[in-house]
């Protein structure tokens, strides 16, 4: 559990007198405070390795012993890895509708035209379980793209203990080419939550992905796009408003961007910066202050 018992960790401490935020009709107007700013970032890095694996090598297959032996297209695979189970002792029933010998993939890209995979996996007391769905944009064209949906999609620590706690996280991306580049869709929801309380992070909306490699487009490349951010903390409805410059992929690095920055900016201007200055490097401030 070398990935899980650090998030478990930041959790008991980051959930702290967080609640979902209730009866709020409308965003706040009140600046982003200096708590909410830390515990803002605690769920931007829970949610970076989940935006990685969601655009990474999305062309070939995973085979891994943490989900059933099956050898999953790599979007999935990465979804599923992404959530840090390690093999040791996994117990997993895994499977993929309609089989592997049913699904159509003309272009060859390894991306089927449509395929629902299905996982409940468990290591101790922690236990992940959901589906993913996976379709190719055009199945004749294996440059198209393609989309990837989670459902119901939970990892969640002392299963069953009066000390749960976990994610929730329903991911949708739709990458689609746009010659020489790709746009990318996301409608992103995280939930994080434990000892009967809970926060979460909500956006949607599209970035421009430039590969470095056109042969190779999902090796590397750079993202930049803007949009808001919904953050729901105890007594608060935040919507802050996003800008990724620059934001640097590498499918070398799992857990975080490589370069690039990604800033949040509240109504009165209040900024949470996040820097990437290489593979899990990264340095986050608030108002120019490290937090």
């Amino acid at each position: 559990m070398g990935q899980s018992r650090p998030l478990l960790s930041v959790l008991s401490v980051g959930l702290m007198g967080l609640l979902a935020a209730c009866g709020q009709q409308q965003p706040t107007t009140e600046p982003l405070s200096q708590s909410d700013a830390q515990n803002l970032k605690v769920a931007l890095e829970a949610s970076n390795k989940y935006l990685i694996a969601s655009i990474a090598s999305p062309s070939g297959l995973v085979t891994t012993n943490r989900v059933g032996d099956l050898s999953l297209p790599s979007p999935v695979a990465n979804i599923l890895l992404a959530s840090g189970l390690e093999p040791q002792s996994l117990n997993c029933t895994a499977s993929e509708t309609p089989p592997r010998n049913q699904q159509q993939d003309l272009d060859n890209d390894k991306i089927p035209r449509e395929a629902r995979y299905q996982v409940d996996c468990t290591v101790g007391d922690t236990r992940l379980r959901g589906n993913i769905l996976l379709r190719d944009k055009d199945d004749n064209n294996p440059t198209s793209g393609y989309t990837l949906d989670t459902d119901q999609y939970e990892l969640t620590f002392n299963t069953g203990k009066p000390n749960e706690s976990g994610i929730k996280l329903d991911l949708d991306v739709d990458v689609t080419r746009n010659n020489p580049n790709y746009a990318i869709r996301y409608n992103f929801n995280l939930e994080i939550y434990g000892d009967g309380k809970r926060f979460s992070t909500a956006y949607n909306y599209t970035a421009t992905y430039a590969p470095d490699n056109a042969q190779t487009p999902f090796a590397a490349g750079t993202l930049n796009y803007e949009g808001a951010l919904d953050y729901r903390t105890t007594t608060k409805w935040y919507r802050l408003r996003g800008k990724a410059t620059n934001l640097k992929f590498s499918n070398t690095c799992k857990e975080t961007f490589v370069g690039g920055s990604w800033s949040l900016e509240d109504t009165r201007g209040n900024r949470l910066l996040v820097q990437y200055n290489g593979c899990n490097n990264v340095t986050v401030t608030y108002n120019g202050e490290a937090l």
